[in-house]
């Protein structure tokens, strides 16, 4: 390994550690005082690399806040996958473990864990193919109309038609780190 892809590895490293490190805070004594986070300032976003074990897939999604205060998530985010269309297919995620309130600073990012069970082994017939996913993030009602601020786009995964295959973890502190992060 050259010098020079040394340090641009150690300047990535030191990046990534630096942004996700004090951006958000579990604090509940911080959260009390702050607002909750409203659609118009939270971001959704997702990481494209899934971590896959014993049958299930699981992804890190974001919540970003872009607005100009700090606030607050809590609870479990409202996820169902999506067609071209726009149009929900199968049911939506199921909820799993206890929620938290996180605080998000002003550009500030918290995640959840979602998982998306082998629909072979879930479903009694064929999984249906989404294109994206749809995602509320707690405390939070769809935007109307649904939009580019609660969609992960290009975010192809199979579900099982008639009943829930996926399940999302509550948001957690922190920036969730694809093929890492597992709570």
């Amino acid at each position: 390994m050259t010098l020079h892809t040394t340090l641009t590895c150690a300047a990535i490293l030191l990046s990534a550690v630096t942004v996700a490190g004090p951006l958000a805070s579990s604090s509940p004594a911080a959260a009390a005082t702050i607002a909750n986070c409203s659609a118009a300032n939270t971001f959704v976003w997702a990481a494209f690399d899934g971590n896959g074990t014993a049958g299930t897939t699981y992804y890190a999604l974001e919540f970003s806040n872009v607005g100009s205060k700090a606030c607050t998530l809590r609870g479990d985010a409202s996820v169902w996958a999506v067609g071209k269309a726009g149009l929900q297919l199968g049911k939506p995620a199921s909820h799993q473990g206890v929620p938290s309130t996180v605080t998000l600073a002003h550009d500030g990012t918290a995640h959840a864990i979602l998982g998306v069970v082998d629909t072979g082994a879930a479903c009694p017939g064929q999984g249906v193919q989404a294109t994206g996913l749809r995602v509320v993030p707690p405390g939070q009602s769809l935007p109307a109309p649904a939009g580019e601020k609660d969609e992960v786009e290009y975010f192809p995964v199979e579900v099982c038609a008639h009943q829930s295959s996926m399940n999302v973890l509550p948001v957690r502190s922190g920036t969730g780190i694809p093929l890492h992060t597992t709570s």
